[in-house]
């Protein structure tokens, strides 16, 4: 049997950008000037920085839920369509080879974690310390900063002994503790 995709909402707001994107790219305006190479003793202009993402979509900490899975719902479809299905997983012959190479096709889809929370922004970690700190203004007795994983930045709840309390709190308040800190402009 074949396998059908269900279109969602958001995959064919994308498909529809991504086709109106083309279309108004398919036909250049004329350049109303002639570029030209800087003389000695002449002002030079500088170049568009290179995008530092590499086109790689990143998350942002005021995304909802449903971005979020928008997001990785590509990233999950490229690599199921280049070999690597997380439910199919059992079926493989050698699923670290097909994952390696599912990821490898898949690299510019998979979405980097917010700035705030990139564990190569400089700053991520005083982020982390101001957020952990507001939580624990507001009552989560068990937080903690954590080692970076998969390039990600973390904090954690519960404690050694899985204090329910400071998990439901402390889901409940990062959100609102994020945005207070990336507010104040710590983590750029």
């Amino acid at each position: 049997m074949g396998h059908l995709e269900r279109v969602t909402p958001f995959r064919f707001m994308l498909a529809a950008s991504a086709v109106a994107l083309l279309a108004g790219c398919s036909s250049p305006p004329a350049p109303d000037r002639v570029a030209t190479l800087p003389t000695a003793g002449s002002a030079t202009t500088s170049a568009v920085p290179a995008d530092p993402d590499n086109g790689r979509p990143r998350e942002r900490i005021d995304m909802t839920n449903a971005e979020a899975v928008a997001l990785s719902d590509i990233y999950e479809t490229c690599m199921a369509q280049n070999g690597f299905e997380k439910a199919k997983i059992s079926t493989l012959p050698d699923p670290d080879q097909a994952a390696a190479k599912a990821r490898a096709a898949c690299v510019s889809k998979d979405p980097l974690p917010p700035w705030e929370l990139d564990a190569s922004n400089p700053h991520a970690a005083d982020f982390v310390h101001a957020v952990v700190q507001c939580l624990r203004a507001k009552g989560v007795k068990y937080v903690n900063e954590e080692p970076p994983q998969d390039g990600r930045m973390l904090f954690s709840f519960g404690g050694p002994e899985n204090d329910s309390a400071s998990i439901t709190k402390g889901m409940e308040l990062t959100p609102a503790c994020e945005k207070d800190v990336a507010t104040q402009g710590i983590g750029k």
